[in-house]
């Protein structure tokens, strides 16, 4: 499978077939602040959040718009690299990446969703010059629609209170990481946490990402609204 392929538009039969991979790690992206977690899928299930009908699975916790997700691609920079799934969000681009581990099941999977749901080989320039295939720290592909009130992005606890938690809510989709970190590093404006054991990470730009008062440890919703580019705070929100 050595191109991407564009998959049929049968969205929550080809996201059941995720069930029967191993762990796979989920990468979200959004401006400022993205992170990778390892999960299991379980099934998605049909729901009406904010006026839209949802897809969830309550095993990853992931929540998908139907109505706003334009494409999902099994994504693959050549035979050397496992492939990827990414999905292509109307009006913020590629917002989140589905990775299997290269195991031997999960190549097997691979190739049984290629056969069942493949529809169109896809350029791979073509979808690296939008996004696809970005990591946690290249944000400049999320459209801008990332940065408005369609999307409200959450950080909850610190680093050094040995706890955190992040979630990302956009019109297409919903997600979200807790861990126990055990690792942080800031280069200027930019963090990044991880936990132990494990893949799961978050990757924060503050210069991006948080507003607020220089002076205040703890922020409010109106001073939130006010002043730009202060650091991570318990709780602190960005709409």
């Amino acid at each position: 499978m050595d191109q991407p392929l564009r998959l049929r538009n049968c969205h929550e039969a080809l996201f059941n077939q995720f069930l029967h991979f191993d762990p796979m790690h989920l990468v979200v992206r959004s401006r400022g602040l993205s992170f990778v977690r390892e999960t299991c899928f379980g099934v998605f299930t049909n729901e009406r959040v904010r006026s839209s009908q949802m897809i969830r699975d309550t095993r990853s916790g992931l929540v998908l718009c139907l109505e706003r997700l334009e494409s999902v691609y099994l994504f693959s920079l050549g035979s050397r690299r496992s492939p990827v799934f990414e999905f292509d969000f109307a009006g913020y681009g590629f917002g989140i990446s589905i990775q299997p581990k290269e195991t031997r099941r999960n190549l097997e999977i691979l190739e049984r969703i290629a056969s069942a749901f493949g529809d169109t080989v896809v350029p791979a320039e073509a979808l690296v010059a939008r996004g696809a295939g970005s990591w946690l720290d290249e944000w400049g592909h999320i459209e801008s629609g990332g940065r408005q009130s369609s999307t409200t992005t959450k950080v909850s606890g610190t680093a050094g209170e040995g706890k955190i938690s992040a979630r990302i809510v956009t019109s297409g989709f919903e997600a979200e990481i807790a861990m126990n970190p055990a690792f942080q590093d800031r280069d200027g404006n930019k963090w990044r946490i991880a936990a132990a054991g494990g893949c799961d990470a978050i990757v924060i730009d503050n210069d991006i990402l948080l507003t607020g008062d220089a002076s205040a440890d703890q922020w409010d919703s109106a001073e939130l609204a006010q002043v730009r580019e202060k650091p991570l705070s318990p709780g602190a929100v960005t709409r």
